[in-house]
């Protein structure tokens, strides 16, 4: 028995599914001058006569003599728009296989709304000027529109969805246990969001739980109640929360704060601190005092990326405590980390000062303002006052685009502190970046301060420990150079100087090099301590990479680090999209021990989990994991997320249906036992994609658009259903009351006359859909019917694509 087959979306189907108008060339064939025939007349252009004798129906003449085109009825098929894809949507079409412009098919192509009513809207009558492009063939639709029938893109934030309700609970955890003979130590963190969203309301509240051998402490950020009012393009922010300033640096506050919108974005930067680590490590980020981020991390480069920090105009101090003892500490000045461009606009703060670190010190009241905004393209401005109790503190801003790619920003504060300490001075920050060619860049910045300029926290509360009373700089300066080439791959390097007013001084620099040829991935990293102490915090990375396969790579690496050189080999291996695995073995020098380490990232669908196991020739032994991701609780039930919830999000469903695939902005999530899933991250005022991985659905199952494009305002959570329908596709062989096989080319069609399909060869007959299927008939040849009589299994197989089973053809 012979099945003519295609393919579509990987699967192979009977070819008359998918492409029935190729029947027209054989239509063609039977082309010569215009005759009647019989009782049946077909359109000019066809010899009836020979369609009959072929075995064809002369019927279909008048059928498909035209274009391709539709059959009526709908049909799920891919939209273009001008050439850009609009997803999969059911589009309807009527008997002459026009397709009909309705409200589903003009939102999905962002099409104006024509001015008439009805379900099918005169679209092409408004412009005339447009083209539809049919193509049964391939399940699509094609549009080519005049630019006045799109829809503007919206410009203002009004126009986006807001509102719904959901809770949440976002989670970093860490741990580390290492034992060397008899000695062990355990270390573990937990970075924690709860909040919820509610009527375009964000209530957050950030934390931070550390374990040390028995020892505990937690450190409390922020909470805080935030809303969007869209009309205003204006933030309102209560509770305890970051005082924001574009010109002075901020503190923690409670209290309430009104800012742009924009500003937002500044004020939520995060940061991507880079270092090495000579072993797996803790490492513990601090700025002003109080902790802000904990983690461990593995032997290597490490680079913790998205650090919130408190504000953008403080150093950070990095502390690195190594698991075969020892620990290291180094500041990262706040413009390596970038301090960027003020958001134009305003930002008014009133509360009282909060302390969120070990200080001694009074709580005072605060008052900020701040503006900044253009007063030439290529030229910016900048003011801002701050008054608390025994403070005040005033600045300006400069920022310049002097030519193409340049960048200079320039900042002077000048405070005064008269509480416990009588003192005032001025600060000057100055940095410059340029982009010189395709391949090269350059930034440089440095900071000035007098002996008696105060930030406000460092004016309010008196610092405990010295280490913290040191940390004051007198100045600053930093330079990174970044340098690119096709082939020879990126080069990076980066700089910074720390002078204090009691005469010590810190040099680092970080310098780091990449290139992939022909698949084989070279990198080397570079740290060192210029200048003060801890000069054994000289290290030196170099590591190769070779393929071995599409997702599988060999790894070699040596490392050098206070004269103790490493050399090691590895494997990584992605087995899929949800798990990796990785093996190595690395000597020491120093004691000729080699440790084994083996590692699983694993991301099984609701979080992201990371495991190793480490042991060397000494007995020395440690285990280290990882657990990250969200749950969101809303009104459907709890849903787990594999990634951080942010504070615009949206919860999704395709019908009831687990384990289904759909590409998000943040990463790929899966649907849960109820078919829910959630799309952890939206663009706030933007358009985010969301689109449902069809080979992930079900054999038996139809999406109706499987692309959905977010436009929601901030802290609204959005709902996104994706309508899928079940299907049940067969294959059927067909005989007649007599035995018979059918003749190829028969039509099969409804008791109304509908048109379904034809016969193909050894007489097989392909249906889409036997669900709620009407009566069928075949028309024989001489005009004579049959009525289509088969029988399925109660239950239809999800695995197929389609069932095969006999039929047999009675006449009635």
């Amino acid at each position: 028995m012979k099945t003519v087959l295609s393919y579509r979306d990987g699967e192979a189907v009977p070819a008359a599914s998918v492409r029935q108008p190729l029947a027209t060339l054989v239509l063609l064939c039977a082309l010569v001058p215009a005759k009647a025939w019989s009782e049946v007349a077909p359109r000019p252009g066809f010899d009836a006569q020979t369609l009959h004798q072929r075995g064809i129906d002369p019927q279909l003449a008048s059928l498909l003599l035209d274009a391709p085109r539709f059959t009526a009825g709908r049909h799920t098929v891919t939209l273009r728009v001008n050439g850009q894809r609009r997803g999969r949507l059911e589009a309807a079409f009527d008997q002459q296989g026009r397709l009909c412009f309705d409200r589903a098919l003009l939102d999905a192509a962002h099409l104006l709304m024509p001015n008439d009513s009805g379900p099918c809207h005169d679209f092409l009558g408004q412009y005339p000027q447009s083209l539809v492009e049919p193509d049964p063939a391939t399940l699509s639709v094609a549009l080519v529109v005049p630019t006045e029938a799109l829809r503007p893109t919206p410009q203002d934030v009004s126009g986006y969805e807001t509102g719904g309700f959901a809770g949440l609970l976002n989670y970093d955890l860490s741990g580390f246990y290492n034992r060397y003979g008899d000695d062990a130590s355990r270390f573990g963190s937990a970075n924690t969001e709860i909040g919820f969203n509610a009527g375009d309301w964000i209530v957050r509240s950030r934390q931070v739980q550390t374990w040390q051998d028995g020892l505990s402490r937690s450190t409390h950020l922020e909470a805080y109640a935030q809303r969007t009012f869209a009309s205003h393009q204006a933030v309102l922010q209560a509770g305890q929360i970051n005082l924001y300033n574009p010109v002075l640096a901020g503190a923690q506050i409670n209290g309430v704060q009104v800012l742009t919108e924009q500003a937002l974005q500044e004020q939520g930067q995060g940061a991507v601190i880079e270092g090495i680590a000579n072993s797996p490590a803790q490492v513990e980020v601090r700025q002003n005092g109080a902790l802000i981020h904990s983690t461990v991390v593995p032997a290597g480069p490490f680079a913790l990326s998205d650090v919130r920090r408190l504000n953008t105009r403080s150093d950070v101090e990095v502390t690195v405590k190594e698991s075969v003892g020892g620990e290291r500490r180094f500041t990262v000045p706040a413009a390596m980390l970038g301090l960027g461009l003020p958001a134009p606009g305003y930002s008014l703060a009133a509360g009282r000062v909060r302390n969120i670190g070990d200080a001694q010190g009074t709580d005072p009241w605060v008052v900020s303002a701040g503006w900044t905004g253009p007063v030439h393209p290529q030229l910016s401005v900048g003011g801002g006052v701050t008054v608390a109790d025994d403070y005040r503190a005033s600045g300006v801003s400069l920022s310049w685009l002097p030519w193409l790619d340049s960048q200079v920003q320039l900042t002077s504060q000048v405070s005064d502190a008269s509480g416990w300490e009588q003192a005032s001075g001025v600060q000057t920050d100055l940095s410059w970046s340029q982009r010189l060619n395709e391949r090269w860049s350059f930034s440089a910045a440095n900071s000035w301060r007098s002996p008696g300029y105060r930030e406000l926290e460092e004016s309010t509360y008196r610092q405990v420990t010295s280490e913290h009373s040191s940390s004051r700089y007198r100045d600053q300066q930093s330079a990174t150079l970044g340098w690119s080439h096709p082939w020879l791959g990126a080069f990076s390097a980066g700089v910074s100087r720390s002078a204090s007013f009691d005469g010590r001084s810190s040099s680092r620099a970080l310098a780091s090099w990449g290139t992939s040829v022909g698949g084989v991935s070279l990198s080397a990293s570079a740290e060192w301590q210029m200048g003060g102490q801890d000069q054994q915090d000289n290290a030196v990375y170099l590591n190769i990479s070779l393929p071995l396969g599409d997702n599988r790579r060999m790894r070699a690496w040596a490392r050098n680090s206070g004269g103790e050189h490493r050399t090691g080999v590895g494997m990584n291996d992605q087995l899929d999209d949800q798990l990796s695995y990785r093996v190595s073995a690395e000597h020491d020098t120093r004691d000729n021990q080699v440790e084994t380490t083996l590692g699983l990232s694993a991301l099984p669908r609701y979080t992201q989990l990371d495991l190793s196991y480490s042991r060397s020739d000494a007995q020395r032994s440690s285990y280290q994991g990882g657990a990250r991701g969200g749950v969101v609780l809303h009104g459907d039930g709890v849903t787990f997320s594999p990634y951080p919830v942010r504070d615009t999000f949206a919860l999704l469903s395709v019908g009831d249906m687990s384990g289904i695939k759909v590409s998000t902005p943040s990463g790929p999530v899966w649907t849960d036992w109820q078919g829910q899933a959630v799309v952890p991250q939206v663009a706030a005022y933007g358009r985010s994609p969301v689109e449902v991985q069809t080979r992930s659905l079900p054999r038996n199952a139809d999406i109706s658009n499987g692309l959905a494009v977010i436009a929601a305002g901030r802290g609204a959570v959005e709902r996104v259903e994706f309508g899928v329908g079940l299907t049940r596709r067969a294959l059927l062989t067909v005989s007649t009351d007599g035995g018979a096989p059918l003749p190829r080319g028969a039509s099969v069609s409804t008791a109304e006359g509908e048109f379904v399909t034809l016969v193909q060869d050894s007489s097989q007959v392909f249906l889409p859909n036997v669900l709620e299927q009407p009566t069928l008939w075949v028309t024989l040849p001489g005009g004579s019917r049959c009525v289509l009589r088969f029988e399925l299994p109660e239950k239809a197989d999800p695995s197929v694509y389609f069932e095969t089973a006999p039929a047999r053809c009675q006449t009635p």
